[in-house]
């Protein structure tokens, strides 16, 4: 057999595989009907249907882990699918990711600014599902409105700020329980706000303006907005290998001049990017025990913008030291040495600095200044009756 025929053989074996593989790489037709039902419930009175999810609950739980699939495009907006897994139980997920006495973003740092809801009623209602009250078998179905902020986009520095509906849902399934999330965006977002992502986006670092525009050559002076989102997020869990597998579905219509100029490989880029931080925090053997957590977040919350001004300072120092802030255009750029920025930072902001500064000192990540609460004055805590 001849060199050149087994070089020919192996092309013609690759092209094989790869065709096999983008075959692969689609999300099987009968799952959009189910997608369409999910996606209907946030802005309806309708009961779940358990019997209608199987489909998809069966897909998300036999996906290969690391799978990237662009999804048909939903009313004008692109969409993509990544699935993901991660070690615990679902119990760990509700306390931690779905507590409203626990900021959103402690578990999705790079992605989300902040969250409030709307429907007050929903922190009472999630509270019920946490300390393994979400896994007892029962059916659960939350419905709520709340308003979002995001982080800065890592391309163009953007960041947005809307409302939308969702829907929580805890439902036993094949191999343990199962958790739905599902939102649908409210109408068109504010206008596209000026931020930074300083450094790596993996350290969590973001400075925000109140300018209009975009962090980027050329595009500053653009008026952008997210016009339509949705977002089906499934966790299945394993109960006897103690892990979830995870299907993150979204679909995004945001740019200028009522144009969309996301592709799905900006989406995916951007659920990966969800996913990462996520499981870092989640698997982390050092994260403190959610009431530990919800106890900090508390403390900070008390203290005065004077106090919290003191202890964010030495934060925004270590930024203007450095020459991560060369990638942050003005106002940003000059705000932070001059103290201007540390002035007119809102008191949640500074909370969530210090938050997850915190956080950051015990899953192994070097916050840019010494955390003030050190992880023994914690354990400490949590050991007290």
């Amino acid at each position: 057999m001849s060199f050149r025929y087994i070089i020919t053989l192996l092309l013609m074996l690759g092209m094989i595989v790869s065709a096999h593989a983008q075959e692969q790489q689609k999300v099987p037709e009968q799952v959009y009907p189910v997608l369409e039902y999910i996606l209907s419930l946030p802005q309806s009175n309708e009961n779940l249907d358990p019997g209608k999810l199987s489909g998809l609950i069966d897909f998300v739980g036999s996906v290969p882990v690391g799978s990237g699939i662009a999804l048909q495009e939903r009313d004008g907006a692109a969409g993509a699918f990544h699935a993901f897994s991660i070690d615990g139980d679902l119990s760990g997920v509700l306390d931690y990711a779905y507590n409203p006495d626990i900021p959103a973003y402690v578990t999705m740092p790079s992605s989300l600014q902040d969250q409030e809801w709307l429907t007050p009623q929903m922190n009472d209602e999630l509270r019920k599902l946490t300390g393994n009250g979400g896994t007892t078998g029962d059916i659960h179905l939350l419905r709520g409105r709340e308003r979002e902020a995001i982080t800065p986009d890592t391309n163009t520095g953007g960041y947005y700020m809307y409302n939308q509906h969702r829907i929580v849902a805890v439902l036993p399934g094949p191999t343990g329980p199962v958790l739905i999330s599902a939102t649908n965006q409210v109408d068109a977002s504010e206008v596209g706000k000026k931020g930074c992502v300083v450094g790596d986006d993996k350290d969590w670092n973001y400075l925000y303006s109140d300018e209009t525009g975009l962090n980027k050559t050329g595009l500053g002076w653009v008026d952008s907005y997210m016009y339509s989102a949705y977002s089906v997020i499934i966790y299945v869990a394993d109960s006897s290998a103690n892990m979830l597998h995870v299907g993150s579905f979204k679909w995004l219509n945001a740019g200028w001049a009522k144009i969309n100029m996301v592709k799905s490989s900006h989406i995916l880029e951007g659920i990966k990017r969800f996913a990462s931080d996520f499981k870092a925090v989640l698997e982390s053997p050092d994260l403190p025990e959610a009431p530990v957590l919800a106890t900090k977040y508390q403390e900070l919350l008390q203290k005065s913008k004077h106090e919290l001004r003191q202890r964010v300072s030495p934060y925004l120092q270590a930024l203007s030291n450095s020459d991560v802030l060369k990638v942050c255009s003005n106002p940003l750029k000059s705000m932070v040495p001059s103290g201007e920025y540390l002035q007119e930072m809102s008191h949640g902001e500074m909370v969530r600095v210090l938050l997850l500064k915190y956080v950051k000192g015990y899953i192994g990540k070097e916050p840019l200044s010494r955390v003030d609460f050190q992880p023994s004055q914690a354990q400490t805590l949590a050991s007290r009756p």
